[in-house]
């Protein structure tokens, strides 16, 4: 029996590695943990945060970002460990995932036109080009008066050199093309969409459209 067929990109980013599973392994929004969080119902994620010198992992449908700690952590004393680590979990069948409380990456639910296009375009448009890199790109928030659309770049995209350039060259012009209610789209800081509060998040955009 032959083993899956596991095969590992670089990334604009340099500190991180998008390793593809060749099969899915989860169908939800990808899910980001960090080193020192709790990785309850992220098995596959804790997992390879058990990797010394790994601080980020995301784990998307088809894909696996990994990010290293710093850059004096030799690929070579990562990469062969993670690998092994997702091969044990395609052969076994184990799931990636086991929560039942993964956060959306988009305003889901939505009944704000303007909003549920960007949401549409994110999802459309954006999400896809920023998996081939082993990128995500997450919704926080847009304020009408402002016209300014607040996203979350994960995955590879976290932390990258080139992040600045992905948000105006690629993401502004391309939602902005689309919704031009939309004048600016600011990144918030990296943070792991694995211990954000859905709940928390809807009251700051609430909070960011209608004050209070």
């Amino acid at each position: 029996m032959s083993g899956p067929l596991i095969e590992v990109e670089l990334t604009p980013n340099p500190d991180a590695l998008r390793i593809l599973t060749g099969t899915t392994i989860w169908t939800g929004a990808p899910v980001e943990a960090e080193q020192g969080e709790d990785c309850d119902g992220l098995p596959l994620a804790g997992d390879l945060l058990g990797i010394a010198g790994l601080s980020r992992v995301m784990v998307g449908p088809d894909f696996v970002t990994i990010v290293r700690a710093s850059r004096s952590v030799d690929w070579g004393s990562v990469k062969a460990p993670a690998i092994a680590v997702v091969a044990d979990y395609l052969l076994s069948g184990r799931p990636a995932v086991t929560r039942e409380d993964v956060p959306a990456n988009g305003p889901d639910g939505e009944d704000d036109l303007v909003v549920a296009q960007i949401g549409d375009v994110l999802e459309r448009l954006v999400r896809p080009v920023l998996a081939r890199d082993g990128g995500e790109v997450v919704f926080l928030g847009f304020d009408h008066a402002s016209g300014i659309l607040r996203i979350r770049l994960g995955g590879a995209c976290g932390g990258c050199p080139s992040a600045l350039m992905t948000l105006k060259r690629g993401i502004e012009q391309t939602v902005k093309r689309y919704v031009p209610e939309v004048k600016e789209v600011r990144t918030g800081a990296v943070a792991s969409a694995a211990r954000e509060d859905p709940k928390a998040r809807f009251r700051a955009w609430v909070k960011a459209r209608w004050g209070g």
